[in-house]
C-alpha cells in the first residue's frame, strides 16, 4: 500500500507536475502561433507535450488546472511558483486571460491527433469573447475528443480587466502621469508644511498594482523611457514602478505591493531639505556637499516619522527611505553604529534606484549608461552591492534589450524594443517597431518579431547587432514606444 503523501509533499509534487505541464503546454501552445500543423517542430513539441500529459494521467489518475486571478491550481493544490519560473507562467497567464480561458482538464490518455487539434482550436480563439469555452467544448465535441475540456477564466468585481491594448496603455499612462503630479504635490506640501494627501497616493498605488497584476508591460515601457526634464519626479516614480513589478514576480502579496510602491515613491523624500543649488550642480560636490547629499535617507527617515498619515505603511516607508544606499553588504550610507539586516523592501527598492538612476540622463550626466551595461554592473556587484536572487529576477524583468531601447538589426534596418518575450531562452528575441527615415522625419514601419524563422532555413529572419543612442539619430523614444 503506498504511503500517504503530507499535505507539504503533496503541495510540492503538484508545483512539480503543474510547471512541467505548464511549460510543455505552454510552448506549444506559442508554437501553434507559429507554424502551421504539419511543420517538424509543430510534432517535436506536440510529442513533448504528450509525454507530460500521459505521464501525469498514469501517475495521477487526471489532470487539471484552474487559474483564479493571477494563482495556478494543479488538482486543486495551490502551486508555489518559483522566481525563475515566474516569466514563463505569467506569459502563459497572459495567453489564456485573452482566450477567457481559465480552466483545462484532460481525463484520459490523448493521443497525438487529439492534442494537435485542441492547440490549434485553443490558438485560434478570438480575444476576449467570453464565450470561447463553450464554443471550444462544442468543436471538441464534434470531433469526437473526449479527453480534454476547458472552462471559463472567472472574473471579480475588484478587477478591472482590459482586454483592448490600447485601452490598457492608455489607462497606464495615466497612472504614471498622475504619480508625477502627485509627487510634486507632497514635495510642495512638504516645503509649505501642509497637510499631504496620503489618501490619493494609496490609492494611485493600488491602481498601480492592478495594472501590474494585469499586463506590466506599458509601466515597464514608461519607466524605461529616458526624459530629460524634471528627473526628480520621473525618478520617484520610476523606482515606485521597477520595484512593484520586481516585487510582484517573487511572490509578495497584492497588498503588500501597494506599500511597496509607496515606499519606492517616497524613498528620496530627504531629498526636499537638500538645496536645489546642491542637487542640480552640474560640477563635482564638495566633501561638504558630499556630506550633505549622503544624509539624505536619514533626512528622509525623519520626515516619514514626523507624518502621522502613514499609519501602518510607516515602518516600510522608513525602510525604504533609510536603507535605499545601505549596499546589501552595509558598505553603503548612512554608517550603521550596530550591524541589521537589511529590508526585503529596502533591498528592492536598492536595485530600482540604481537601474533607473544610471539609466536616465541627468544636469551632470547626459549621455547616461547603456542598460546592458548596468545590467553587467549589477552582476558584477551581486552578492556585494545587491541581494544576488533579486539581480537575476531584475535582469529577466528588464530583459537584455529592455523596451524602448533602439536598436540596429543584421537586416540593416533600425527599430525600438516594443516587446519582451517571458521565456528566458527567448529574452534576446523581442518584439521590434521598425522605424525609417522619410521627408525630414522618422515614421512608424512594421512591427516584427524576432523569434520568426525562415520557413526554408529555419535560421532567424532577424536579430539584433548593437544597440543605439537615441540621441545621435534625434529621435523621441516615447513617440514611437508607447
Amino acid at each position: 500500500m503506498a504511503e500517504e503523501k503530507s499535505p507539504l509533499e503533496q503541495e510540492h509534487l503538484s508545483t512539480q507536475l503543474g510547471t512541467e505541464w505548464v511549460i510543455k503546454f505552454y510552448r506549444l501552445l506559442k508554437g501553434a502561433m507559429l507554424y502551421d500543423r504539419k511543420n517538424v517542430l509543430i510534432d517535436h513539441l506536440i510529442q513533448e507535450c504528450l509525454q507530460v500529459v500521459n505521464d501525469i494521467i498514469q501517475s495521477e489518475g487526471n489532470l487539471f488546472l484552474k487559474i483564479v486571478r493571477d494563482n495556478f491550481f494543479f488538482n486543486n493544490i495551490r502551486m508555489i511558483i518559483k522566481a525563475d519560473k515566474y516569466p514563463l507562467f505569467k506569459a502563459f497567464w497572459h495567453e489564456m486571460r485573452k482566450r477567457r480561458i481559465g480552466e483545462v482538464e484532460v481525463l484520459e490518455e490523448m493521443s497525438r491527433e487529439d492534442l494537435r487539434e485542441f492547440i490549434y482550436l485553443i490558438s485560434g480563439l478570438e480575444e476576449g469573447n467570453e464565450s470561447n469555452y463553450l464554443y471550444l467544448n462544442q468543436r471538441l465535441e464534434n470531433r469526437n475528443i473526449e479527453s480534454v475540456r476547458v472552462g471559463k477564466l472567472e472574473s471579480f468585481k475588484d478587477e478591472e480587466i482590459y482586454i483592448d491594448s490600447e485601452d490598457q496603455k492608455k489607462y497606464s499612462k495615466e497612472i504614471y502621469f498622475k504619480s508625477i503630479a502627485l509627487i510634486k504635490e507632497v514635495i510642495d506640501s512638504i516645503q509649505q508644511q501642509k497637510m499631504l494627501n496620503i489618501r490619493k497616493a494609496k490609492r494611485l498605488m493600488q491602481n498601480a498594482v492592478n495594472t501590474i497584476l494585469q499586463d506590466d508591460s506599458t509601466l515597464l515601457g514608461l519607466a524605461n523611457i529616458k526624459h530629460y526634464d524634471e528627473y526628480t519626479f520621473n525618478h520617484s516614480v520610476n523606482v515606485a514602478i521597477y520595484a512593484m513589478v520586481l516585487g510582484h514576480r517573487i511572490g509578495i502579496p497584492k497588498k503588500h505591493l501597494s506599500h511597496l510602491g509607496m515606499a519606492g515613491l517616497f524613498h528620496d523624500i530627504g531629498k526636499t531639505k537638500i538645496p536645489k543649488d546642491i542637487l542640480n550642480k552640474t560640477e563635482k560636490l564638495t566633501p561638504e556637499e558630499w556630506a550633505m547629499m549622503r544624509y539624505h535617507p536619514v533626512m528622509g527617515t525623519e520626515l516619514i516619522m514626523k507624518m502621522k498619515e502613514w499609519g501602518e505603511l510607516s515602518t516600510r516607508m522608513m525602510n525604504g527611505a533609510f536603507e535605499h544606499h545601505l549596499r546589501y553588504d552595509l558598505t553603503g550610507y548612512p554608517r550603521l553604529t550596530r550591524k541589521r539586516k537589511v529590508s526585503l523592501f529596502g533591498r528592492i527598492i536598492t536595485l530600482a534606484d540604481f537601474y533607473d538612476a544610471l539609466v536616465r540622463p541627468r544636469v551632470y550626466n547626459r549621455f547616461p549608461y547603456v542598460s546592458e551595461k548596468i545590467l553587467g554592473i549589477m552582476l558584477e556587484r551581486s552578492g556585494k552591492d545587491f541581494d544576488p536572487v533579486l539581480v537575476k529576477v531584475f535582469i529577466n524583468m528588464i530583459g537584455v534589450f529592455p523596451l524602448g531601447t533602439l536598436v540596429l538589426l543584421n537586416t540593416n534596418e533600425i527599430g525600438i524594443v516594443t516587446q519582451i518575450h517571458e521565456e528566458t531562452e527567448l529574452i534576446d528575441r523581442p518584439k521590434v517597431c521598425l522605424i525609417y527615415y522619410k521627408d525630414g522625419e522618422y515614421r512608424k514601419g512594421d512591427v516584427v518579431d524576432l523569434r520568426e524563422r525562415d520557413e526554408e532555413s529555419k535560421e532567424f529572419k532577424r536579430s539584433v547587432v548593437k544597440t543605439l543612442d537615441p540621441n545621435e539619430y534625434h529621435i523621441n523614444i516615447a513617440e514611437f514606444a508607447l
